[in-house]
């Protein structure tokens, strides 16, 4: 089975529908989503409304837990608070309980769906994670395989009961080794923050043991003029053209602030 991952969408529609074209001629049985589909970008309502449109199974993210509770803004940074605030006066009245029965993980074709970090957490950063507390998040789990998103990058955490292996998977495809389980993190489709702006996502292949990056291309002028029309910060449109936070906010974000 083909099984096309996508995350971190963040309400930047172009890029989600360059991404739904790419997955449509790359053959693929099913798509999931791992969470954060608004916040920073200028359509959440639009990208929300496009996932039911098509069944896409979602999961919930940090920014939609914050969206509903306002107690898990306190590790939000300012500029992200005021990007939610604004995405809320975006969504209708349908999306916002669609957001809240949004469950914190799925299981597909056996494998583990989540935001953040195996099993169900949508808020931990697993490129955050000491190599310890990575070791510990297999041994207390016993998934084979397991897909997140959350951190914006590309990256693979491999796992054989003793070694732990990394893999920023800048290769266009990759084994899975039988004898390891792991991590997958997919890159973000609306906000990535590997340096490279172009929208990513992972396709996995459960018959073959391959995952297939996907690095696609979109109209990002097109996005950061409608952040900037529609009352978002500029921050959220420029840091689109770079893949990657702004220097001066870098800072911020390394301290742990930035969600």
């Amino acid at each position: 089975m083909r099984i096309a991952v996508i995350s971190d969408i963040h309400g930047n529609l172009e890029a989600l529908v360059r991404c739904l074209d790419d997955i449509e001629r790359s053959g693929v049985d099913q798509i999931v989503s791992l969470g954060d589909v608004i916040g920073y970008g200028p359509q959440p309502e639009e990208a929300l409304v496009l996932l039911e449109k098509f069944r896409i199974p979602n999961i919930v993210g940090n920014h939609e837990i914050a969206l509903i509770d306002r107690d898990y803004r306190d590790d939000f940074s300012p500029q992200a608070i005021v990007s939610l605030e604004q995405t809320q006066k975006y969504l209708t009245p349908a999306s916002l309980l669609y957001i809240k029965n949004l469950p914190y993980y799925r299981e597909m074709n056996g494998a583990l769906m989540v935001h953040g970090c195996p099993p169900d957490s949508p808020t931990i950063y697993l490129n955050h994670m000491s190599l310890s507390e990575i070791k510990e998040t297999f041994a207390s789990n016993s998934f084979d395989i397991a897909f997140a998103g959350h951190t914006h990058r590309l990256m693979l955490m491999g796992y054989d009961g003793k070694d732990l292996q990394f893999d920023t998977l800048q290769q266009e495809t990759i084994k899975l080794d039988s004898d390891y389980r792991y991590i997958v993190n997919v890159g973000a489709v609306g906000q990535p923050r590997d340096g490279d702006p172009r929208a990513k996502y992972v396709i996995w292949d459960s018959h073959r043991n391959t995952l297939e990056i996907r690095r696609v291309a979109y109209d990002i002028s097109r996005t950061a003029n409608l952040i900037i029309k529609r009352g978002f910060l500029r921050r959220d449109a420029d840091r689109l053209f770079s893949g990657d936070c702004p220097k001066q906010y870098k800072l911020t974000r390394a301290a742990g602030n930035d969600r």
